[in-house]
């Protein structure tokens, strides 16, 4: 069972949850109560052992071991089934938990949106009432209703983390019974980086140090709580493609910039230059069958070799 009194009170909202989760714990009291005894191998064991123990202390073989045995192992073997039994009532019973959190964590959230309100509301009125004061020495001086203001503001601070924190337990989907640490736990961590489902069409590079910090670290602090008090767009998502939205509107958009063509460009193929012919140039006799072919009409001369490197006398 969760230990936060915000997501306790989500569940209980929604009566599918709150059926569910009576049925598991009364499943679970229904275990503690099933007999506890050694396994139907061991208490044959012990019986056997037992009329060996004897035999060999004072050479005598008690009656009916073979009986006494497999009654042993047959009332520890009844034992064994009846613990498998109620064991598998706690396995149906969570399936039927995850079931109810699967198709009605919507509900469970709406709550919780409600329960953000109220907390925000409180907020404000609490910070009305001790002015200016942002320290606990400043609402001591202050005194009169102030200090009862300050009292209320840290504990409206503790409602705000934990609701928050049900808020994610119930957009992760909840995991299968018996299952560790799944995707959503990965999704969730995404969305608090990103910092969505705290306030409609925040950018996360333009929000305070201190905003950015609590989102991402889940831990609220009279500061934020302030901050989130005077936001108007400040809301629970009731679904995991709700926070995706958030996301998806708050990257930024196309450019919009002038535009570049980057087409490849077409050029003129060059003319083509006549190959080189000199006049020790000879045609290519491919067939020795055939006559050697003319000799071609040289068009370009040898120049004079120049040295690669000068000649020092």
């Amino acid at each position: 069972m969760t230990t936060n009194p915000e997501l306790t009170a989500a569940r209980a909202a929604v009566p599918q949850i709150e059926a569910a989760e009576k049925q598991l714990q009364a499943a679970k009291d229904l275990l503690t109560k099933a007999p506890v005894g050694d396994s139907p191998e061991a208490a044959r064991e012990a019986v056997i052992e037992r009329a060996a123990d004897a035999f060999l202390a004072d050479g005598t073989w008690p009656k009916q071991v073979g009986q006494d045995a497999a009654k042993a192992y047959a009332e520890a073997d009844a034992a064994l089934i009846e613990r498998q039994a109620r064991q598998r009532v706690i396995t149906r019973a969570e399936w039927s938990l995850h079931d109810a959190l699967t198709d009605h964590s919507s509900a469970a959230l709406e709550y919780l949106g409600k329960r953000l309100e109220e907390v925000l509301s409180a907020a404000r009125s609490a910070f009305e009432a001790i002015g200016g004061a942002r320290t606990a020495e400043d609402v001591i001086e202050a005194g009169g209703d102030a200090v009862a203001a300050w009292t209320r503001l840290r504990e409206l601070t503790t409602d705000l983390e934990n609701l928050r924190r049900a808020q994610w337990v119930l957009l992760a989907a909840p995991r299968t019974p018996g299952g560790s640490a799944s995707d959503a736990d990965t999704r969730v961590h995404v969305w608090k980086r990103a910092a969505a489902g705290h306030v409609r069409g925040l950018n996360r590079s333009e929000a305070p140090a201190f905003v950015r910090e609590a989102i991402t670290t889940g831990r609220v602090t009279l500061e934020f709580l302030r901050w989130t008090a005077t936001q108007e767009g400040a809301f629970v998502p009731t679904s995991d493609d709700e926070v995706e939205a958030e996301i998806a509107m708050s990257k930024p958009g196309a450019y919009e910039g002038e535009v570049r063509d980057v087409t490849p460009a077409e050029l003129p193929a060059r003319e083509r230059r006549p190959s080189k012919v000199f006049s020790h140039s000879v045609a290519p006799h491919l067939d020795a069958s055939q006559p050697t072919p003319a000799k071609p009409t040289p068009n370009a001369t040898v120049s004079d070799p120049a040295p690669s490197v000068p000649h020092y006398a």
